[in-house]
């Protein structure tokens, strides 16, 4: 299976939108500051068609099929933030406190 670098950042950036819609109504809300992310890629080069570089990332089972390419870590640091520039909130937004009890 072939996954685009491009193609598991747009997933990545859905998780978090997912995350934040879910958490609505929560009592605790979570800031989301910057997202550490390391990811096994192969770069290959197409010399038909439009040619170019293409980063890959590397699945489970894509590893072995993956093997001709050169391998590298990726290592990127991103900082999340809404369309406008806001920060990303997980939650409702309010200041509620939350209540732990011992079960």
């Amino acid at each position: 299976m072939e996954i685009r670098l491009a193609d598991a950042l747009k997933a990545l950036r859905n998780e978090l939108a997912d995350a934040s819609l879910q958490s609505a109504g929560q009592p605790v809300r979570l800031l989301v500051e910057t997202v550490d992310l390391e990811l096994q890629v192969a770069v290959t080069h197409a010399k038909e068609g439009g040619g170019g570089v293409k980063f890959w990332v590397l699945t489970a089972d894509g590893k072995a099929s993956a093997s001709t390419a050169v391998t590298h870590t990726v290592s990127l640091q991103l900082k999340a933030e809404t369309a406008d520039g806001g920060r990303v909130l997980t939650g409702s937004g309010t200041e509620d406190k939350v209540h732990l009890t011992d079960d």
